[in-house]
């Protein structure tokens, strides 16, 4: 139990338009790094499985993709027409899906910089998207009061999740891919 208390931990918080890099475990309580380019609220954030990257989507419409050592801004995502409001990575990093209130999901090859496809189907603003842990499906949560199990490759939509009576706002699957769980 004490060893586990010695790691440090790093937490990315948003604020209006930047991103604040911090540890959880500081002597005072204040950012490690500030990362800024964003002109317009940035609304969600994931690091890349090796830790060495950041995503972020902005209510400026895009996403932005930042080197953690350096706090620099390396390639700027354009495409969506509308707020990006979450941004997940596939578990080998190559890839990052994002919803957006154009009513879409994209995906992204992180190298290029490209979108390689678009997801059509919620019929409201996107809010919430989890990539599943063997990057074969990915999760959606939408104002449509729906959530959307998608197939990667194909680009279908398999199973649409009723049952929630209010915006679903936040989705993700478990350790295993067994399961997800969403948020209203």
């Amino acid at each position: 139990m004490k060893k586990l208390l010695q790691y440090v931990f790093f937490l990315v918080t948003i604020s209006f338009t930047n991103l604040l890099l911090a540890q959880n475990k500081t002597p005072k309580d204040e950012s490690v790094k500030t990362f800024s380019g964003h002109s317009k609220w940035v609304k969600a954030v994931s690091y890349s499985p090796d830790g060495k990257y950041i995503i972020s989507g902005s209510w400026d419409n895009t996403l932005k993709l930042w080197d953690v050592g350096s706090g620099n801004c390396i390639k700027t995502f354009r495409g969506h027409t509308k707020w990006v409001n979450a941004v997940s990575y596939s578990p080998d990093g190559k890839y990052i899906i994002s919803g957006s209130d154009d009513e879409t999901l994209k995906l992204w090859d992180v190298g290029s910089g490209n979108c390689i496809k678009t997801f059509s189907g919620h019929t409201s603003v996107v809010l919430a998207a989890s990539y599943s842990p063997d990057g074969k499906y990915f999760i959606s949560g939408s104002w449509d009061i729906t959530l959307k199990l998608w197939d990667v490759s194909s680009g279908n939509c398999i199973k649409t999740f009723s049952g929630h009576t209010s915006v679903v706002l936040a989705a993700s699957y478990s350790p295993d891919g067994k399961y997800f769980i969403s948020g209203s």
